[in-house]
C-alpha cells in the first residue's frame, strides 16, 4: 500500500509548533495542540483601505501598484465639477493629494507603477481624448497622442504599454483597435476580435488578458469574452463566469484578478483567472463598478467608483501562498 512519504516525497512531521514556510500539500503533527494540520492553496480576501481624498468614479489606477504603493488618476463625478484631472498616492494606510493631470478627463488607460506611471485616452473637455502624460512621482508631463482618441483600457509599464479597444463619442462607437507605446510613441497593432469598451485588462505589451465589457455603443451588451495577447494576435480564452463590464482587472497573463463591474447591476464579485479558466474568490465588501486600482494576485488595491453616487472607498486584496488547516477524520 503506497504511504504518504511515497506519495509526497517526505515522512509527517511532528513538533510543538507549526512550520513557517509549509508547501502546498504538507501535513504534521502540532504536538502541542495535539492535532493532525496540513496546508492548502491561499485563500485571498478584501480588507477595509483608506478613503481617497475626492469620491468620483472612473478614475484609473497604476496597474503596476500595490495595497501600499498605489496610484489614482482622472475621474468623473465630482460634484459641481465634473471631469478631473486629481492624482493621489496611496501609502497602504492614507491617500495624498499630488499634482493633477495636465488634461482633466475620465475613463483613460494607464500603465506602469506609483512611481512612474503613464495615462492615455479618455474622456473629457474635448470628448475623445487623445493626449498621453508620463508620470515621473511628481508631476505629469505631455507627450505623443494616442493615434485614436477616447476611452481605452490600459495595460503594462510607463515606457511599454497597450491601448485596447475601447468607447468614442459625437458619434457613439465602439472598437476593437490596439495600440502599443515603445516609450516615445504609439503604433497600431492587431484588432482585438471582438470590439468592445469599458473592458479590464492585465499584463504586458507581450502577455496580456482583456476579459468582458460591452458590445454596443448605444447601452449595455454585456459579455464575458476573454482575450489573451502574444504580442502579435489576440486569441480567444476561457469565459468569465459572471459577464460584466466596468470591472477592474490587475496582474499577468497567467495570474489575473478581475473584481466588481456592471451586470449591468453593480457587483462585488471577484475572480481569478488561472492561464485557462477563471475562478469565483472572495467577494468585495462594496459592490461598484467604475473603480480604478492595480497589483497581482496575492497583493493589490481597489478605489473610488460608483454605487448610487461616485464613492470614495478604497479595499485592499491580499493572498498568502498558502493557509493551514486542521485535518479532521472521521
Amino acid at each position: 500500500m503506497t504511504d504518504y512519504k511515497g506519495i509526497k516525497g517526505f515522512t509527517i512531521q511532528s513538533g510543538s509548533s507549526d512550520p513557517s514556510n509549509p508547501i502546498v500539500g504538507q501535513i504534521w503533527y502540532n504536538s502541542d495542540s495535539q492535532t493532525f494540520k496540513g496546508s492548502t492553496p491561499g485563500v485571498g480576501t478584501w480588507a477595509s483601505g483608506g478613503n481617497i481624498n475626492t469620491a468620483r468614479n472612473s478614475a484609473t489606477g497604476a496597474p503596476n501598484g500595490t495595497s501600499t504603493a498605489g496610484l489614482l488618476f482622472g475621474g468623473a463625478g465630482v460634484p459641481g465639477i465634473g471631469d478631473v484631472g486629481y492624482t493621489e498616492t496611496y501609502d497602504g494606510t492614507s491617500w495624498t493629494e499630488v499634482a493633477d493631470l495636465n488634461t482633466l478627463r475620465n475613463s483613460p488607460g494607464g500603465g506602469g507603477t506609483q512611481g512612474a506611471a503613464l495615462s492615455f485616452g479618455g474622456w473629457g473637455p474635448g470628448d475623445n481624448e487623445a493626449e498621453t502624460e508620463v508620470w515621473n512621482g511628481t508631476s505629469w508631463t505631455e507627450t505623443a497622442d494616442l493615434n485614436l482618441g477616447g476611452e481605452v483600457a490600459g495595460c503594462g509599464s510607463s515606457t511599454a504599454a497597450l491601448a485596447i479597444s475601447g468607447g468614442r463619442s459625437n458619434p457613439a462607437s465602439i472598437t476593437a483597435a490596439v495600440e502599443q507605446w515603445n516609450g516615445t510613441s504609439w503604433t497600431e497593432v492587431n484588432d482585438l476580435n471582438t470590439g468592445r469598451r469599458y473592458i479590464p485588462s492585465a499584463g504586458t505589451v507581450t502577455a496580456a488578458l482583456v476579459m468582458g465589457g460591452h458590445q454596443s455603443p448605444a447601452g449595455p451588451a454585456t459579455t464575458d469574452i476573454t482575450e489573451s495577447y502574444n504580442g502579435t494576435s489576440w486569441t480567444e480564452v476561457g469565459d468569465l463566469n459572471t459577464a460584466r463590464y466596468n470591472a477592474i482587472g490587475f496582474g499577468i497573463q497567467t495570474a489575473t484578478l478581475a473584481a466588481s463591474g456592471s451586470t449591468p447591476s453593480n457587483v462585488a464579485i471577484t475572480e481569478q483567472w488561472n492561464g485557462t479558466s477563471w475562478n469565483e474568490t472572495t467577494d468585495l465588501a462594496s459592490a461598484r463598478t467604475s473603480a480604478g486600482g492595480g497589483g497581482t494576485t496575492s497583493d493589490g488595491l481597489i478605489a473610488a467608483g460608483y454605487v448610487s453616487a461616485s464613492i470614495n472607498i478604497s479595499e485592499e486584496w491580499t493572498k498568502p501562498e498558502t493557509t493551514t488547516v486542521t485535518v479532521t477524520t472521521s
